[in-house]
């Protein structure tokens, strides 16, 4: 599968449609001897699958666009502050990757520069609104006490991923600050602008998505080209198989 360098391809799976004993089992088979140990560890059976689906969609979707290394065969490291990295003698293929969960949905974000990729969860909790001042700027934190109460769930996640996605696409996790970004909306859900404190805002490209009626995805690269196009696949099957689906919106500035 081709991916050129000012391309993003988003690969969703939803975790809960892979149900089949022997589907399961021959995802198993690409596990590494330590990812095995890692799954053996989790005990919530929802968990046990939602692993194995990750790790074979993350295996399954590098070899698409390097058919010389077998699902099984990639090896990864972690960089600084945890970010998942491909091992030094995968560096020819050229490939970087993001991976996000929330309930019921994995996502992976392929590009041929650093990317991040963030989803979350909406129904069956409440967002903590309280710790929105400590991570929120505070033209954030005021904007979101102003709206609807209705409204503010739907705000507080789009913040929050908007935020996911730029700090895993730095490398720099929560350690970066989620407050030295700022967004503005044009609505309860979408971002309309970008600030950004001790970077240039205008090097930075934001999407956002609702794969299904109770998940957020949003998505980020600092970018190699001026409008890098994104497409979005949904896995399914016993070998992942995937076809192009939905569109991610671009936050613009």
């Amino acid at each position: 599968m081709k991916l050129a360098a000012g391309e993003i391809h988003v690969w969703l799976a939803f975790d809960r449609e892979f149900q089949e004993e022997a589907t399961l089992r021959g995802f198993e088979l690409l596990l590494s001897p330590e990812e095995r140990t890692r799954r053996q560890r989790l005990r919530a059976p929802e968990l046990l699958r939602q692993f194995l689906v990750t790790r074979a969609l993350l295996r399954s979707t590098l070899s698409r666009y390097a058919p010389e290394v077998a699902a099984a065969d990639w090896r990864f490291e972690l960089a600084a502050h945890s970010k998942p990295l491909l091992a030094p003698a995968f560096a020819a293929t050229g490939l970087h990757f993001n991976v996000a969960h929330t309930s019921g949905l994995v996502a992976i974000a392929v590009a041929r520069a650093a990317v991040g990729v963030d989803v979350e969860y909406l129904g069956g909790r409440s967002p903590p609104l309280d710790v929105a001042p400590g991570y929120f700027t505070a033209a954030e934190s005021r904007e979101l006490g102003h709206l609807a109460a209705a409204d503010q769930p739907m705000r507080f996640f789009a913040l929050w991923t908007l935020k996911e996605s730029w700090l895993k696409a730095t490398g720099e996790g929560l350690a970066g600050g989620l407050d030295r970004i700022g967004f503005s909306f044009r609505d309860a859900r979408h971002a309309n602008g970008v600030q950004l404190g001790g970077d240039d805002p205008a090097t930075w490209r934001f999407w956002q998505a609702m794969p299904s009626a109770e998940h957020l995805l949003a998505l980020a690269q600092r970018s190699p080209t001026p409008d890098p196009a994104v497409r979005m696949f949904r896995a399914s099957g016993p070998r992942l198989d995937g076809a192009e689906t939905g569109v991610l919106l671009p936050v613009l500035r």
